[in-house]
């Protein structure tokens, strides 16, 4: 059955700002070349390590290149990142899911990040009844993590949740927007320290999944999950979809980190195509999750 995708916009302006990034840098055009078996990514790519583990700082993970799957901007300093991000349909779980987010970063050598996104709960229960949850995650160095979540019904596997992360022009406050397409949703303001953002995300991110190397290798080729109306705006006020005047990188899953041959590709973003919502015509605003077996 063809589920139907939640289809909200949220506009956010922009001011100035300046700084350094964070751990995702722009791989070469020819490592693009060199993991395209199965897609061509819409940007250079880098790889990230299905095998890797990492130790837990006040509840969350640290390594930037850790399991992750998806589009990352930097080059700029950002303020705004949204998406419609797919459920995957089946029930969530804590061995083999991912956390998927859209989020703004600038973890060069703390975590300090605002995310909002959809993560596998830890049970399936009443309190959970489809295993996953829709979150909002914000942490500075420092200072305790602030977190926020609502659970999603088992009829929201294949629908779409949007979530949207604004950092307001002071820097003292990130606005966090998750709406599932039916129940409670997340809509409020959070207090936060002057961070300047060098990173805007959107991952689909196995650091957390129990079971190595996650994301896992597949039986057969198959999608995890799509994301749509993706949005990124920089601090002075550009705004563009996933494509924009800033530096783009595709994040790949290997085996051991490295792009092939040095390593086997496991997940892959698609290509960036248009969803037919993209902001001025721009297209580049969807993509979608994929693992493949080798």
């Amino acid at each position: 059955m063809r589920r139907r995708i939640t289809r909200a916009l949220l506009t956010a302006a922009a001011a100035g700002a300046t700084i350094t990034t964070l751990g995702f840098a722009a791989a070469s055009p020819a490592g693009a070349a060199a993991t395209g078996k199965y897609f061509t990514p819409s940007a250079p790519q880098t790889g990230t390590n299905a095998n890797c583990t990492v130790t837990t700082v006040t509840g969350t993970y640290t390594a930037a290149d850790c399991g992750k799957t998806g589009y990352v901007a930097t080059g700029r300093d950002f303020r705004y990142a949204q998406a419609v991000i797919t459920v995957p349909d089946h029930p969530g779980t804590l061995t083999s899911d991912p956390t998927e987010y859209v989020a703004l970063d600038a973890s060069a050598t703390n975590n300090d990040f605002a995310r909002a996104g959809i993560q596998p709960c830890a049970v399936v229960a009443v309190t959970c009844p489809a295993g996953w949850r829709a979150f909002v995650l914000i942490e500075e160095p420092g200072i305790p993590a602030i977190t926020d979540s609502v659970p999603l019904a088992a009829s929201t596997e294949g629908d779409g949740v949007f979530v949207s992360v604004y950092l307001v022009p002071t820097g003292n406050s990130v606005h966090m927007v998750v709406t599932p397409p039916s129940g409670a949703a997340i809509n409020n303001t959070y207090t936060v320290n002057g961070p300047v953002y060098t990173d805007a995300q959107a991952l689909a991110d196995w650091t957390t999944a129990t079971t190595k190397p996650a994301p896992a290798v597949p039986i057969t080729k198959i999608r995890d999950s799509q994301f749509f109306q993706g949005r990124f705006t920089t601090s002075n006020g550009a705004k563009g979809t996933f494509s924009g005047p800033w530096t783009l990188t595709a994040v790949d899953g290997t085996s051991n980190g490295s792009l092939p041959p040095a390593g086997t590709l496991i997940s892959q973003p698609s290509f960036l195509w248009n969803d037919g919502s993209s902001y001025n015509g721009l297209g580049n605003d969807a993509f979608g999750v994929w693992r493949f077996p080798f």
